[in-house]
């Protein structure tokens, strides 16, 4: 049997374990990966593998690391976590449900990144040695989970794939990202006096102008084909009513070029307002298309595709833990447009064609060891 009819034998059972992690709650806020993770570990333990439970940074949201090998050479990475659900009146099945419905996988995580999670745990019965198999929490929101596995990695190993929702493509870079609360200030005052006070919403629409006119100017820095970004995403202003505001808060999304320099942008932006505190961060990632993780997954998709495509991934990931430690590169099922939102769905011929290139790309590098 050749590698492509073991995928076929067990592409039911991936569909399946991929239902079964969406009915489990892993939201992220507030938390809750405990549930996920025991049925994850219960799974690579039927199969055969050593599971340990690290139990750190958070002692009561557990992480997972699984081998198959004594000295694993290739590392596969995913987290646990996924965002909350929302307004569950918005969708049109239950989002923890596991619904297949018209060759479609629906569900909170269904593509960030339940479907990948499932993939990990099956590829093991296919690939029965060097691989060591990490599952993370608290990506979604930046936490270390990852961070704190990477002291548990052993120094066999030298390649790695971050699971995200790529469409397959090939992701050897990131952009990074800066998240910044500005506040403006005025003067408060009783509404009915609205001249004696300084309304600090009206003064907040200048600075919006301003990072929307300095939004614009991003679009000719350019690298890896993609552009930095910046987006208001939350605005905050007044306690009542009758209450002229005296504080106005606005937070951002500044996506940064793999290679940008945070402390410039931080710069940059403080020219806009002066009072801005960085709230959270993530380092962009750079590796050499050319290396041999990105080689093999390229020939991979070519011989099951005819096609394959290199980009910079949009979205922050763990890999700014991994890449600078290991070759490591960032790829997977799911359109992460269909990510974080309503009716979150990915397309079940999708994860059947990202089985047959994994496993066909870790054969070549495992058990031929060449590209």
């Amino acid at each position: 049997m050749d590698i492509i009819e073991s995928v076929e034998m067990i592409r039911r059972d991936v569909i399946e374990t991929a239902a079964d992690l969406i009915k489990i709650p892993s939201r992220n806020p507030p938390g809750e990966e405990g549930k996920c993770a025991e049925y994850i570990a219960k799974r690579l333990r039927e199969i055969g593998l050593d599971v340990k439970i690290i139990n750190e940074p958070f002692k009561d949201r557990a992480q997972i690391i699984a081998s198959n090998d004594e000295n694993p050479s290739i590392l596969l990475n995913g987290h646990i976590d996924t965002v909350p659900e929302g307004n569950i009146n918005l969708w049109s099945v239950d989002p923890f449900g596991g619904i297949v419905k018209d060759g479609f996988l629906y569900g909170r995580g269904a593509v960030d990144m339940k479907s990948a999670l499932a993939m990990m745990i099956h590829i093991t019965r296919i690939i029965d040695k060097g691989l060591i198999l990490t599952f993370a929490v608290g990506e979604e929101r930046a936490e270390p989970g990852t961070l704190t596995l990477m002291k548990y990695l052993p120094s066999t190993v030298k390649y790695g794939i971050v699971f995200e929702p790529t469409s397959l493509a090939i992701s050897p870079y990131q952009r990074g990202a800066l998240w910044i609360k500005m506040k403006i200030n005025g003067k408060s005052t009783h509404a009915s006096l609205p001249d004696k006070g300084v309304n600090a919403i009206v003064l907040a629409k200048n600075v919006i102008d301003d990072i929307e006119r300095y939004a614009l100017t991003l679009s000719k820095r350019e690298e890896a084909n993609t552009n930095p970004t910046c987006s208001i995403t939350m605005i905050n202003a007044g306690i009542k009513e009758n209450i002229i505001p005296d504080e106005c808060y606005l937070t951002l999304d500044r996506r940064l070029l793999p290679s940008e320099d945070p402390k410039q942008v931080i710069e940059e932006l403080r020219r806009i307002n002066e009072k801005i505190e960085v709230i959270g961060s993530r380092r962009g990632v750079k590796i050499d298309p050319s290396s041999k993780i990105c080689k093999v997954l390229h020939a991979s998709m070519k011989k099951i595709t005819g096609k394959a495509e290199v980009i910079c991934f949009s979205g922050a990931t763990d890999n700014e833990h991994i890449a600078d430690k290991i070759e490591s590169i960032v790829w997977g099922p799911g359109d992460l447009s269909r990510a974080h939102a309503i009716d979150e769905m990915i397309d079940i011929k999708e994860i059947d064609l990202a089985m047959r290139i994994l496993a066909l790309s870790l054969y070549k590098m495992i058990k031929k060891d060449k590209i």
